[in-house]
């Protein structure tokens, strides 16, 4: 798996320049909050598309040039930016990158789950995420260099395809594509719903941070070097999260990991609610809202599987949480921006409160999966609740 760990940063280190840029690129153009919204809302439109028919593409094409499309046209968007500044323009390239990007996640975890075996596939995946917190944090930071919107496209987008380079150059077995099952979210909330709520309430949080982060740090005055420290901090707090929840949640249970992660980012978003902080404290709050937010997909992953005794519905299981998680994604851009717009700042905040809150009542009344506690803790006569 050489050739994908040496494309895949190049790919999240270019949408991470390109998403944490375009806000403040609009904010400086005199957007409002709500546009700049709905413009976040149609990447994540596409990326539910690509959630939904990307792996109809790969089917007929293959892997290695399923992913050289998939770039190809991410990168070619990117660049059409620099055209016009229309909005209507950018919604419609926005639309067609999500598609693409969640095209390129796709193939890519596919192929990191069919080639990693059995007795080493956690540590490819606590790798992966390594990688994805590394070069995501590395393109946050790019921001910080006040480069003009063109420059920044062509920069981004040289990262995007450089990507499909090492897949090209190096002789590397394609995964076999598995049979496509339909989605079926009843069935997957019957199976583990505090899974199919974590991963919804983490497409809304992560994706918002993504997509409104930006605008919330300039409508208190600062310029793109906070926000691209701040994008970057949070990130930093999920890698440490990352590198940590994995023990945690293999001892004590999924509901308890993410119940404690909600906790931690609820108690720093009521800091940046209801009280004010210079920049340098928010950079510290970034960290732990990162560590708070950043875990709760791959928690809920874990959960769904943990509550699964037919094997066969692994797949279709593992979709429906993906799918979950693209549509909260879609829906917090949109609802954020109107929100900032038609209140303050403050309410990104308080938007991520009242979703937190929801979460951790949701979590605590339901039951851990039998045999979790009782492995750990059966000498201290606790039950499975």
């Amino acid at each position: 798996m050489t050739a994908l760990f040496v494309g895949i940063p190049f790919v999240f280190m270019g949408n991470a320049l390109i998403v944490g840029s375009v806000g403040v690129i609009l904010k400086q153009n005199g957007v409002s909050e709500a546009y700049i919204g709905l413009i976040g809302f149609c990447f994540f439109v596409g990326g539910m598309l690509g959630t939904i028919s990307a792996q109809q593409v790969i089917a007929k094409i293959g892997h290695i040039r399923a992913f050289g499309l998939f770039s190809a046209l991410f990168s070619i968007c990117i660049i059409l930016h620099n055209l016009t500044a229309q909005l209507v323009f950018w919604a419609f390239l926005r639309l067609i990158m999500g598609f693409c990007y969640y095209g390129l996640l796709i193939i890519i975890e596919s192929w990191l789950n069919e080639k990693a075996k059995n007795a080493i596939r956690q540590r490819v995946l606590s790798f992966y995420e390594v990688v994805f917190c590394l070069s995501f944090g590395l393109g946050s930071l790019l921001i910080a260099l006040n480069l003009d919107s063109h420059t920044l496209f062509i920069i981004a987008a040289c990262l995007i395809m450089f990507s499909s380079i090492p897949l090209n150059l190096i002789r590397i077995k394609e995964p076999i594509i598995p049979a496509k099952r339909p989605i079926s979210l009843p069935n997957v909330f019957s199976i583990a719903p505090l899974a199919l709520i974590t991963s919804f309430i983490g497409g809304m949080l992560m994706n918002g941070f993504f997509s409104m982060a930006s605008v919330f740090v300039l409508l208190q005055g600062y310029d793109a070097k906070g926000v691209s420290y701040f994008i970057a901090c949070g990130i930093l707090g999920g890698f440490i999260a990352q590198s940590l929840i994995g023990i945690v949640s293999d001892r004590l249970g999924r509901k308890f990991s993410i119940i404690l992660c909600a906790c931690i980012a609820l108690a720093t978003t009521l800091l940046l609610a209801l009280l004010e902080f210079s920049l340098a404290a928010q950079l510290v709050l970034a960290v732990f809202l990162g560590m708070g937010i950043f875990c709760l997909y791959a928690l809920a992953l874990a959960r769904a599987n943990d509550m699964l005794d037919d094997k066969s519905k692994r797949v279709e299981l593992g979709r429906g949480v993906l799918f979950s998680y693209s549509l909260g994604s879609i829906i917090s851009p949109l609802i954020l921006g109107v929100l900032m717009q038609s209140f303050s700042y403050k309410s990104f905040a308080w938007f991520y409160v009242l979703n937190l809150a929801f979460l951790i009542l949701f979590a605590l009344n339901k039951p851990n999966k039998k045999g979790i506690f009782q492995r750990n803790f059966k000498s201290m006569g606790l039950n499975d609740d």
